[in-house]
């Protein structure tokens, strides 16, 4: 049996393939996918990632319906359509909605119709999620091969039933009034299409939690690389899966040196350890894979299965620390990239292109310069502890030998979670005070208190960005470095300070209806000024001499094509991008195309990665300006 048939044999009919970014994974799922098609099951590759990069791995367009690839008749690829799945379920269940939300509230039909269309959260991505429990009731597809966003992404789009689970339960107590209302008016209740709507969701989100947690249905397949920071997210993921009630059914080490396979299986020791000790296939290092079905047959073809090996006593090449240039790119230094950059910084980029990484080395470098910075990660998947080599935590505090550098890797989700908590509270405490002991509108009580259930999805990592209008204004700091998950977070962060101000001034809006039940200004005064710190970082990350988007990137084919439609995404919305990175290079790319144009500098290849600060800054001191005319 070959390697490639022998991970697909691992896996059952419903296979997630996952990973920290640019480890491999859609180049993985497609080979998969182009396996089973061959082996003549018919086969769904769907693409969760709201970077797109299947449809260049597979060489064809790809939309929310299936299409047949050209080459092998028996495989279908897709795109997740989040924005189409949100219309299809609007248009198909808007009225509904419109009608529970006034029954429940005070609201009238416009305000509902605009709290329904703009801040229904995650109504895109979860409808989509939840299209698979359909997919899977319908038996269309032998086999389905999941192509996922990066980590944290991913976490975060395996949350949404849950969350979506929370929005239910809002819909069910404004239900609840009006059949509390129709109840002690006639002395009797007969459900209705709201009811049957909550029901049927309901019980499709239930269908996709058993499916996904049901292992002789579904299993994952954890694509990784012998390094040491990928290593140590692996891990962590794996872990999460398995809290998750997921499986993970077998390692795909990609790109491993063919004589260090021994060193492979013990380096990988403990992401097989987290994922319950399963089989372990390798990859060999193959250079970049060009877009199109090419690339993935050589990679179908290398596939090994890889036995656990005893420990072996000698190390690693470089495995000491010292940082060993494979090349120099000859260039003219990069001296001033630190210098010429705006006060805060947002490093993006696709998965696995070492975004982290150069987020670290920029934030050292201005720390170097003597400017008092802050280094954040806003990544749910963080990994700025791994790449510093030290315990970083969600709290502000010094790097060790970091030059004055402060880091925080920010929990956004149990910040938010802090605020919505005292909001409660105090919505009780509201209550409380004006109904008196043994009175308590229920209902009203209960819709009052699960109003943040509507915040869109994401709006956490901003609300945990907030203060960084008030940090450079207050003096606190010089410079702010943020490191964000990759290309499909990163967009969702940028667009949610507009999404954020429309959602709080609508939640103001149903607060006000609300006040004389609630007396909600304290309520409405957190609201505001949240609004307010809203609009300014929005500001701020909009003003090119305030804010900026550093671009990381790679010279291959598939990472410059995702590169060029980030950066035209990220001009859209209104950021600059001051600069772009090309990191891990052997000698000069050819300059990105982008207008109008970008300062381009080359981060050499070395090995290992840096990892501590003075390897991040000695690699910092290698970075060459690339020439943009050629």
């Amino acid at each position: 049996m070959s390697g490639i048939d022998a991970l697909l044999a691992s896996v059952p009919a419903w296979t997630l393939v996952g990973g920290k970014g640019g480890v491999g994974k859609t180049t993985c799922a497609a080979a998969l996918a182009l396996e089973s098609a061959a082996d003549g099951a018919r086969t769904l590759v769907l693409s969760t990632d709201p970077a797109g990069a299947l449809a260049d791995v597979l060489g064809m367009r790809l939309s929310g319906t299936p299409a047949p690839h050209p080459a092998a008749p028996a495989l279908f690829a897709s795109q997740l359509d989040a924005a189409g799945a949100r219309d299809a379920f609007l248009a198909q269940w808007g009225d509904i909605l419109a009608t529970i939300f006034d029954r429940g509230t005070y609201l009238d039909r416009a305000d509902i119709e605009g709290l329904i269309d703009s801040a229904l959260p995650g109504i895109d991505e979860t409808m989509a999620v939840l299209a698979l429990a359909d997919l899977a009731t319908a038996g269309e597809w032998q086999r389905v091969i999941l192509d996922t966003a990066p980590t944290g992404h991913t976490l975060r789009l395996l949350a949404l039933p849950d969350t979506f689970r929370a929005i239910l339960s809002l819909l069910d107590t404004m239900q609840a009034k009006h059949r509390f209302m129709v109840s002690a008016l006639t002395h009797r209740y007969k459900a209705d299409a709201a009811d049957a709507f909550i029901a049927d969701l309901r019980a499709k989100i239930d269908r996709l939690q058993t499916l996904l947690t049901d292992r002789t249905r579904t299993g994952v397949v954890l694509v990784t690389r012998p390094e040491a920071v990928v290593v140590a997210e692996t891990e962590r993921y794996a872990t999460a899966l398995a809290a998750r009630g997921l499986t993970v059914r077998a390692i795909v080490a990609n790109a491993v040196d063919p004589a260090a396979h021994g060193e492979t299986a013990n380096a990988l020791e403990p992401v097989r350890r987290a994922a319950g000790d399963t089989a372990l296939f390798v990859v060999p290092a193959l250079g970049a894979l060009g877009p199109g079905m090419e690339g993935v047959a050589r990679w179908r073809a290398k596939v090994d299965r890889l036995a656990r090996l005893p420990r072996l006593a000698r190390q690693r090449r470089g495995a000491s620390g010292a940082r060993t240039a494979r090349s120099v790119v000859a260039l003219p230094n990069a001296g001033g990239l630190v210098t010429t950059l705006p006060p805060v910084v947002i490093v993006g980029g696709k998965g696995g292109v070492g975004k982290t990484s150069v987020s670290c080395a920029v934030a050292l470098g201005a720390a170097r310069l003597g400017h008092r910075t802050m280094l954040v990660s806003t990544d749910p998947a963080p990994s700025i502890a791994d790449a510093l080599g030290q315990p970083i935590g969600d709290a502000d505090s010094p790097v060790r030998d970091g030059l004055g550098l402060r880091a925080r890797q920010i929990d956004a989700t149990a910040a938010f979670g802090r605020w919505r908590a005292e909001y409660q509270t105090r919505v009780d405490a509201a209550f409380d005070g004006l109904l008196g002991p043994g009175l308590d509108a229920a209902h009203d009580r209960a819709i009052a208190r699960e109003l943040f259930a509507l915040a869109p999805p994401g709006i956490d990592e901003l609300y945990a960005l907030t203060w960084l209008g008030d940090a450079l204004a207050d003096g606190g700091f010089d410079r702010i470095v943020v490191d964000p998950a990759p290309t499909g977070h990163l967009i969702r962060l940028l667009e949610m300070p507009a999404m954020a101000l429309d959602w709080s001034h609508r939640l103001l809006r149903l607060m006000l209806k609300y006040r004389e039940l609630a007396g909600g200004g304290e309520l409405s005064a957190e609201v505001l000024a949240f609004a307010r710190r809203t609009r300014s970082v929005g500001e701020l990350l909009r003003d090119a001499a305030r804010a900026g988007v550093v671009v990381v990137t790679l010279d291959e084919a598939i990472v410059r094509l995702e590169t060029d439609r980030l950066i035209a995404r990220v001009r859209s919305l209104g950021n600059a991008v001051p600069a772009l990175i090309w990191n891990r290079a052997a000698s000069a790319p050819a300059p990105l195309p982008v207008e109008p144009p970008v300062p381009q500098f080359v981060a050499p290849d070395v090995a290992p990665p840096p990892v501590g600060v003075a390897p991040l800054l000695g690699w910092l001191d290698d970075w060459r300006v690339l020439a943009l005319d050629g």
